[in-house]
């Protein structure tokens, strides 16, 4: 019962250290500042959009941004169409070297000045993943804390573990197609969103709505 209550304790006081910290409002979630934030999920689930929307808002107030891309995923042109200000985004291709990208990420954290850093480690194999040093979640952690940058990192499976301040669950449960024969448009996405560490923050569930149209 002790041990409970010194648990209980400390769990509390680290809700009130985040309570004070900068945030981004991003889908009805508040994503902290100084800190690692990881969204997991299969390659269609969501977290990319969700990204590419926190990216659009930071760059368009001035802010530079970085992304860490392990496949050469990022499509420029998408991104521009979502909002994202190019002149503000520092884009490093890795060629699907998971080393390179680890190390430019130690790198472009080291040299802060960066309001949000993606990592994007999508499509790594399993056998790789698991490979991973956990060291350098915590080095990347310690780079940012008490800093503005907000570290994003995204995969199909979990990597950063107890490191990340907050980590979600993308599950796309309806998608809804308009049009006929082989060429359809996505009309509406609907993505169940859950916390990943429910003992260590407030366990939260979202459902996001996107509709798509042609204008």
């Amino acid at each position: 019962m002790a041990l409970l209550s010194v648990v209980k304790k400390l769990s509390h006081l680290h809700e009130e250290q985040k309570a004070g910290r900068e945030h981004i409002e991003a889908a009805g979630l508040r994503l902290l500042r100084g800190g690692i934030v990881e969204f997991t999920g299969e390659h269609t689930a969501g977290k990319t959009s969700l990204t590419l929307n926190i990216l659009s808002r930071l760059t368009q107030e001035g802010e530079v941004c970085a992304v860490i891309d392990l496949n050469d995923s990022l499509d420029p042109q998408s991104a521009a169409v979502n909002g994202v200000v190019l002149e503000n985004l520092l884009w490093v291709r890795c060629g699907g070297n998971v080393e390179n990208a680890l190390t430019a990420a130690d790198y472009v954290l080291q040299a802060k000045g960066f309001g949000m850093v993606w990592l994007d480690l999508g499509g790594i194999p399993h056998k790789e993943l698991d490979l991973l040093p956990k060291t350098y979640w915590y080095r990347f952690r310690a780079k940012i804390r008490d800093g503005r940058t907000m570290l994003v990192v995204t995969g199909n499976r979990t990597l950063v573990s107890s490191a990340a301040d907050q980590a979600y669950f993308f599950d796309t449960y309806r998608a809804v197609w308009r049009g006929s024969g082989r060429f359809k448009l996505l009309g509406e996405l609907q993505v169940n969103l859950n916390t990943r560490r429910p003992f260590v923050v407030r366990p939260e569930f979202r459902q996001i709505k996107a509709e798509y149209g042609d204008e």
